[in-house]
């Protein structure tokens, strides 16, 4: 491996990692979180090549090609240097030495792609696929201007990732799009924000084949699945739109900081058709920095239940999106608006106990019509934790990780 100790200084130098380890404290507003620890110890091993050798793109896709197709990639401990997009074929298992171990980072400089990792499906392959024990890290300057993810998840049904770290990315740190199916699950998100680029940085964000189902299935395992994660100092931590159902269940969201701590478009922005469902339940939400809306849905259907939204002064907001077209919402119903949503037994302090409806929605979102705040009969949340938990070396390891 080719050590560039100049670059690996560089960047860290360039996002102010060395006495501004995050985004909060850079804003003169420091808030600890659960992963803090691990964010310093990740940002000191940059820094440190006699703990962490150096490596780059070249070497990341060169051990990857090695491994025979449905094989496990074993990716060493390193910092490892990104300037072009390392492309994981499916069927592959991509398992580093931990999240606070193996490394990989863009360098600033000379970063030419859109993603560090692309994993790519194939139509008729159905097999598990796996990113696993990895911290995948962008360039933390909230004033960066590059819309770039962690990793891109394009058309592959049965992937996980799991017990990985993405932080500094000016589009989001997962994008999952297309036909795929999975989980996302003991994953952290930090700080994926950039003031830049008009407030962008999400932790993760779902499409769909921007086809608007007829009669969705609850419950079921078609839905892109994340859970048991850790999500901080991001604008929303899943954005959705193109047709997508998603589930997003047991997981802890803090330190938002633009916009809605959980979100889901309606149609537009580009895309044929909105989110079409969702399932959000059992989570935390919690300790904003903006907190104007923990929840805000923007179209589709689905169910809300048994959240704790603390500190919000919207902590359920109802929307007509924005972003869709005058002529699609100039009369009752609108493309893709919001309808079949089902909101009960969230706990709330601080703001609204009764989901509330933006001036937008008046006349178009109305309650015992609309939206529903009874659980929806005949439900049943699908199997937790998802069925692909099970197959990763660090699921017995504690988490989130304290990087000591």
């Amino acid at each position: 491996m080719a050590v560039n100790l100049k670059h690996s200084i560089l960047m860290i130098l360039c996002v102010g990692w060395v006495v501004c380890w995050g985004l909060n404290a850079c804003s003169g507003a420091r808030r600890d979180h659960p992963a803090a620890s691990l964010q310093r110890a990740l940002a000191s091993r940059l820094v440190n090549p006699d703990v962490c050798p150096t490596g780059d793109s070249r070497d990341v896709q060169q051990i990857v090609d090695a491994t025979a197709e449905g094989g496990v990639t074993q990716l060493p401990e390193g910092c490892y240097r990104i300037t072009s997009t390392v492309k994981i074929p499916p069927c592959t298992h991509l398992i580093g030495a931990g999240v606070d171990k193996t490394i990989l980072y863009i360098d600033p400089d000379n970063f030419y792609s859109t993603s560090i990792l692309r994993l790519s499906g194939r139509s008729g392959i159905s097999c598990v696929t796996q990113i696993s024990g990895l911290a995948l890290i962008g360039v933390r300057d909230t004033n960066d201007t590059a819309e770039d993810y962690g990793l891109i998840i394009s058309n592959v049904m049965d992937f996980r990732v799991d017990h990985s770290y993405f932080e500094g990315f000016g589009f989001a740190g997962v994008r999952v799009e297309g036909a795929s199916s999975g989980v996302v699950d003991h994953a952290i998100f930090v700080d994926n924000y950039k003031r830049g680029i008009n407030d962008l940085g999400y932790g993760v964000t779902v499409y769909g084949e921007n086809h608007w189902e007829a009669e969705p299935q609850p419950g079921g395992l078609q839905a892109i699945f994340v859970e048991d994660s850790l999500f901080v100092g991001n604008r929303h931590a899943i954005a959705a739109n193109s047709g997508v159902h998603y589930v997003f269940r047991n997981n802890q969201v803090l330190h938002g900081v633009e916009a809605c701590g959980v979100d889901a478009h309606g149609m537009g922005f580009g895309s044929a058709h909105g989110t079409r469902y969702v399932e959000i339940y059992h989570n935390v939400i919690e300790d904003p920095v903006y907190d104007w809306c923990g929840i805000g849905i923007r179209g589709g259907a689905g169910v809300i239940f048994e959240n704790t939204i603390k500190d919000y002064k919207n902590p359920i907001l109802l929307i007509l999106e924005w972003g869709t077209p005058d002529m699609y919402k100039a009369e009752y119903p609108a493309l893709d608006q919001i309808q079949e949503l089902y909101i009960w037994d969230n706990q709330i302090t601080g703001g609204h106990s009764e989901p509330q409806v933006d001036e937008t929605g008046v006349g178009f979102i109305e309650p015992g019509r609309d939206y529903f705040t009874e659980p929806l009969p005949g439900y049943t949340p699908y199997t937790y934790p998802h069925p692909l938990i099970g197959e990763s070396p660090f699921d017995t390891d504690p988490w989130p990780p304290t990087g000591s």
